[in-house]
């Protein structure tokens, strides 16, 4: 059996989970990826999706809209610590409302990408004007 580690799950709001866990699964933009006791220091920026701490003989999967997952500290004191922007417990709710709440949670985040797009794009603008005057 895999060595356990310190985990938690939180939101700026609550603690959602804390004790010790064998694995610790989440979704960065470049794909899934797990993490396990002594796992080489790893920050990750979290995309909407599942994210599963696997305890002894239990898995608790939470959906969150994204985050951040940070892991470190040496084999004897290692951790991990995921910041959530919120998170519900997957198993509190139907594997169709889960689908639609990951789905919804992309749109938010790539309507965002696209309104700081714009910004830039529009303060650019204005300061190449602004040295045109």
């Amino acid at each position: 059996m895999a060595s356990s580690f310190s985990v938690s799950v939180v939101t700026p709001e609550e603690e959602i989970w804390t004790g010790r866990a064998e694995l610790v699964i989440a979704r960065s933009p470049e794909g899934e990826f797990g993490i396990m006791n002594a796992h080489v220091p790893f920050l990750a920026a979290l995309v909407p999706g599942l994210v599963t701490v696997v305890s002894g003989g239990s898995r608790s999967s939470y959906i969150v809209p994204g985050g951040f997952l940070e892991a470190s500290g040496s084999q004897d004191d290692y951790h991990v610590i995921v910041l959530a922007d919120d998170a519900d417990e997957a198993g509190d709710i139907d594997a169709g409302e889960a689908k639609r709440r990951i789905a919804e949670a992309q749109r938010a985040k790539e309507e965002d990408v696209e309104q700081r797009a714009e910004a830039g794009m529009r303060a650019a603008m204005a300061g190449t004007q602004l040295g045109r005057d």
